[in-house]
């Protein structure tokens, strides 16, 4: 392996473990909405119950 394709391994794995990272947030973006969603339904729920 030269240098040249040591930096371009080096740059697809940057590139690699950004793409990973963005993955990463919007699942966690969509982890929390679902939660949010499910707790205000469950609010609702239990006012409904109680009411």
């Amino acid at each position: 392996m030269d240098e040249h394709e040591l930096k371009r391994a080096a740059d697809v794995g940057l590139a690699q473990r950004e793409a990973d990272k963005r993955t990463v947030e919007r699942m966690q973006t969509i982890a929390l909405r679902l939660f949010c969603v499910a707790f205000f339904l469950g609010l609702c729920g239990w006012l409904l119950n109680n009411l």
